[in-house]
Parts: C-alpha cells; sequence; structure tokens
C-alpha cells in the first residue's frame, strides 16, 4: 500500500468510532438564470427507502454517489449539478409528513450530500413511495430553465401504492407535466407481484424502471486506486477556506474523503475523480472556487472571515497565495484526470467479464437512465468510445489501459520525423522511417516512433524522469529490401511508401509488424517496472502482451534516461 493513504485509512477508522462529524447547515444553491453561455443545469433528487431491511440499498448508494457524479461531469455542454437526498419509510420521521424526511435540498455541495448518506440509518415504518415523490415535486426548488436536465429517482421494496392518502400514478404525471423525469428502483425480484406498480410508477413520468439485488455490490478495485486516494488527500491543502464556518466545511471535506476509504480503494478513487472535475465545487466555502467567479469581490471578504494564518496578507499578497494555490490544485487535477481516464479502461473491462451479473447494480441501472434522459435532453457524453480490440487471452489488468493509452496514438507527435511536402509535384511524402538494431524482439524491422508528449519533437529530456500519462508507440513494418515496386499496406496508410535510404541501400516498408507500447504510470505503481507499463499488440489489434513484459523489461532495463534509449 501506498505510505501515503495510509493517514487517510488511519483516520476512516477513527471517524468511523465517533460517528459523523458536525456540519454547518447546508446552503441551498441558488437557481442561476439561464444565459446563450451558461452550463445547463442537471438536478438529481435521490429518494431512498431507509426501512429496517434496506441496510444494502444505502450501502450501495453511499458507494456508488462518485461514480455517478463523475459520469455526469463527462456531459456537454458542460452541466451545473445539484443534489437532493430524501428518506422515506423510516418510523423516526414525521407521521404527518408520511414518514418522508427531506435530507437536504438541492445544493451544489457534494460533500454535504455524502455527510449525510453516511448518517442514515435504518428504521422500520410505512413505505409511502408517492409521499415521498410529492414531497420532492413540491418541497424541492427545481429549475425552471426549459433546457434542465431533471431526474428523480425512487428506490424501495415494498408496495409502491400502500400510501392511503396520496395516489401514485398522479404524482407520476404531476411529475413529468413540470419536465421532471421519474426514475423507479425496486430492490427485489422483476416477476414479483410488487413489480408492476413500481414500472407504472417510471413509465408514466417518461422514466426507467430497474430491479435490482439491494444487498448485492459489486467492487472493482484497480491498479490505480491508492494513487488516486493520495491525489485526493493531497488537493484538500490547496483550498483556503473562508467564513465563519470555514473549519467546519474543511473539517467535512476531509471526513467525506474518510468516509470514502473506509468503504474501500474504489469509492476513495471515485471521490477523487469527482473532486477533480468542474461538478466539485466549493465557492461558499474556498476562496479558490470563490474567485473564480468574476462577481466575487476577494477585497469585501473580512479578516476574521480568513484563517488565522492569512489575516495579515494584504489583498495583493492574498490574491497571490490564492493563485498559487489553484495552481497546484489544477496540476493534481491533471494527474487525477489522467489516472482516471486509465482507471476508467481498466473498469470497463472488468464490467465486461460480470456480464448479466452486472446489469442489476444500483450504480449501472443509475448510470443507463441518466444518460439516456440526458441524450433525450441534448446532452452528449465528452468521453472516447470504449476500446475495441480484443485482449486474446491475455489475463493482465492492464491490457484494457494499453489498449486505451494507444487510442489516437497516430495524432501524437512522430518523433522520427513528420511527412513533409515534395517539392517537386507537390505531394504529401512518406514519413521518415528507421531500422530497428535490435537482433531479437524487434528483428530489424522499420518502425516510426509516436510519443503523446513530445516538446520540440524531442521526448526525452537529459536528467529528467518521464511524466505521469506519457505514452511511447513504436508502430513496426516488415522490412523489406530495394525500393517499392508497388504499394504495399504500409504505402496505403500513409500514402506514400515509407523508405529508408542508407548510402547505397534501400530499404521499404511492407506489412504491418504490430504495435510495441511503452505507457508512464506513478513510479510506486504495484506490478509495474518503475511507473511504466509494456504492451505488445498484433497487426490485428489484439493485445498480446501487458505489464511487467520480460522482453521489453530486458532491453528497456539498460536505457539510463527513467527506461528510454531516445532515438539510435
Amino acid at each position: 500500500m501506498n505510505p501515503s493513504v495510509v493517514p487517510m485509512l488511519v483516520l476512516a477508522a477513527a471517524l468511523a468510532a465517533q460517528g459523523p462529524p458536525p456540519v454547518p447547515a447546508i446552503p441551498t444553491a441558488p437557481i442561476a438564470p439561464a444565459t446563450a453561455t451558461a452550463p445547463r443545469p442537471i438536478d438529481l433528487a435521490i429518494c431512498l427507502d431507509i426501512s429496517g431491511s434496506m441496510d444494502g440499498l444505502i450501502h450501495q448508494a453511499r458507494q456508488n454517489l462518485w461514480a455517478v457524479v463523475n459520469d455526469l461531469a463527462t456531459l456537454q455542454p458542460s452541466p451545473t449539478l445539484r443534489v437532493a437526498l430524501l428518506t422515506f419509510g423510516c418510523s423516526t420521521h414525521d407521521a404527518e409528513r408520511g414518514w418522508v424526511k427531506v435530507e437536504t435540498g438541492f445544493t451544489t455541495d457534494l460533500d454535504a450530500v455524502s455527510q449525510r448518506l453516511f448518517a442514515l440509518s435504518t428504521n422500520g415504518g410505512d413505505e409511502y413511495v408517492a409521499r415521498v415523490v410529492q414531497t420532492a415535486l413540491g418541497e424541492l426548488q427545481w429549475s425552471p430553465d426549459p433546457g434542465a436536465l431533471k431526474l428523480l429517482f425512487v428506490a424501495g421494496n415494498e408496495a409502491a401504492t400502500q400510501d392511503p392518502k396520496v395516489d401514485t400514478a398522479a404524482q407520476s404525471r404531476a411529475a413529468i407535466a413540470r419536465g421532471i423525469v421519474v426514475n423507479s428502483i425496486y430492490c427485489g425480484d422483476p416477476a414479483d407481484t410488487l413489480a408492476p406498480a413500481w414500472r407504472e410508477l417510471a413509465k408514466l413520468a417518461d422514466g426507467q424502471f430497474a430491479a435490482i439485488e439491494k444487498d448485492n455490490a459489486v467492487v472493482i478495485v484497480t491498479p490505480f486506486d491508492e494513487q488516486l486516494a493520495a491525489l485526493s488527500a493531497a488537493m484538500n491543502p490547496t483550498y483556503v477556506p473562508y467564513g465563519a464556518q470555514r473549519e467546519a466545511w474543511a473539517q467535512n471535506q476531509a471526513a467525506q474523503d474518510c468516509n470514502a476509504a473506509s468503504l474501500n480503494p474504489a469509492a476513495a478513487a471515485q471521490r477523487c475523480q469527482t473532486k477533480a472535475s468542474g461538478l466539485y465545487a466549493n465557492a461558499h466555502w474556498d476562496l479558490v472556487d470563490a474567485c473564480d467567479d468574476p462577481k466575487f469581490k476577494l477585497d469585501d471578504v473580512q479578516k476574521a472571515d480568513l484563517p488565522e494564518a492569512l489575516r495579515a496578507l494584504t489583498v495583493a499578497e492574498l490574491r497571490a497565495h490564492i493563485a498559487a494555490q489553484k495552481q497546484k490544485r489544477s496540476e493534481l487535477r491533471a494527474k487525477a484526470e489522467e489516472l482516471g481516464r486509465q482507471r476508467e479502461a481498466f473498469v470497463l473491462a472488468e464490467q465486461k467479464k460480470l456480464g448479466a451479473k452486472g446489469e442489476a447494480l444500483f450504480d449501472r441501472v443509475v448510470l443507463a437512465a441518466v444518460r439516456l434522459q440526458a441524450e433525450a435532453k441534448g446532452f452528449r457524453r465528452r468521453v472516447d468510445p470504449p476500446p475495441v480490440a480484443p485482449t486474446g487471452d491475455v489475463e493482465s489488468p492492464f491490457a484494457a489501459l494499453i489498449e486505451q493509452a494507444i487510442r489516437d496514438y497516430r495524432s501524437f507527435v512522430c518523433v522520427t520525423g513528420q511527412p513533409r511536402m515534395a517539392p517537386a509535384d507537390c505531394r504529401i511524402s512518406a514519413p521518415p522511417v528507421r531500422r530497428s538494431a535490435a537482433e531479437r524482439e524487434h528483428g530489424q524491422k522499420l518502425y516510426l516512433l509516436y510519443a503523446r508528449f513530445a516538446e520540440g519533437g524531442d521526448y526525452v529530456e537529459a536528467g529528467q524522469p518521464e511524466r505521469v500519462g506519457q505514452t511511447l508507440v513504436k508502430e513496426a513494418w516488415q522490412c523489406i529490401e530495394g525500393a517499392p515496386k508497388g504499394q504495399t499496406e504500409a504505402g496505403r496508410r500513409y500514402v506514400a511508401t515509407p523508405t529508408l535510404r542508407d548510402g547505397d541501400k534501400v530499404w521499404h516498408a511492407g506489412d504491418a509488424a504490430g504495435l510495441f507500447v511503452m505507457h508512464k504510470l506513478a513510479t510506486d505503481t504495484k506490478d509495474t517496472d518503475q511507473g511504466w507499463v509494456y504492451g505488445a499488440i498484433d497487426r490485428n489489434g489484439v493485445v498480446t502482451a501487458a505489464g511487467r513484459v520480460a522482453s521489453c523489461m530486458r532491453c528497456h532495463q539498460d536505457a539510463t534516461e527513467d527506461r528510454r534509449f531516445g532515438l539510435r
């Protein structure tokens, strides 16, 4: 385990023993007026049955809050997200309100939502589904923006029609009349006699119905989780608290890190991905986020509302301090985004292995509904399509990472040389190739080398280790002696056949011989070569090796520049 993660896990255990920390009143997020350039609003209301048998549902909601937010963060146009949490079916709630409680109204403060989730406990009671929908419609301040995506999820395991005073169907019709889509999650067998009423609840409000096993949770742990958890902890000092309740908000941020870590490494990693996204906004207590609003006036912040260590600073000095913290946070977020992309590729590959077993999980059914309804409202996802190359029989957890890392590699910098315009006939010439000096693995092949990062065309800076996220792709071709006499496979790809001349000798590229890949993760990543993951992909796009590939390591361990030889 990464040593930097240990303190957070220790704190998680301490918090679990002490119970949930106090948190100030949750600010209600304002409803911003719609403008031509404003981000599109998304309102997400989550209604959970917390009667005596629903511990599993609460656990799944805690586990997957961050995964759902991360998926919403991929939407275009960029959204502003507000989340509300309601609970029902608890005998300690107000009977006059149908055993329903609004835990938090719509808020952009995701830490506050997490805090409320982890404070929940079950207690038997009557589960009035219609009443919780009615409360959500009547007491939450839904966005009036006609372009807003307004979603309500209600999950439970008893009859959806048992409310003696409020009709379920009427509430569904009232919701969709206001543009609010109702999705129902029945915690039971879809063939149960109770399931049809849950289907009808969603159908009448243009929503989706799903049946899940509330106690069946599948957690996919990845090689990137500990690094992401460490980055999450490293982000916290970049926040500059202000306001009368600044310490409580900052403490709650750390507490929710620990709550996620107390579940498992996957939850902590997903929370880090959220903190690296634009949906994690804390302008109500963090000066870095607050100063992103051009309307915010730093001069108006009172000295008493600042941490004691910052009170002696002038406004100019405070502004410089905020800018420095913003820069640090941006760098950490960039690293988290890169690791997050790699993590998602790994998770996608593991989910494929689950097949139908993974289709009835809380996060999967919520994400499926959100994606469908977001698309219907004009949103589009801002993510690459899933990898299409098969992984053959390779069992390495890094196979999916290699597939993802090389996606669109030909848009990288070709460090062996870019094609040039031929002066005589104004045609594009083929890119220059090099001939491998290796006797075994690369077998005297011709190759072009692509690098994701290569400032000025150089991908090796002497004495500097490679940055996390670098991808090197050696595109190998059959080496055929003599000038090309017709079009080759390489010629079809590059318009003209790549050719190498050395004195009187000439070689040209024939058929594709596959790709050889190096991708850099954090140095301490488990089961890597000091952070490097190697991969081989055959001419048909099948990953044939991934991870600590012995033949690659045997060669590259002799390189003095962080496993890189440079062009030679």
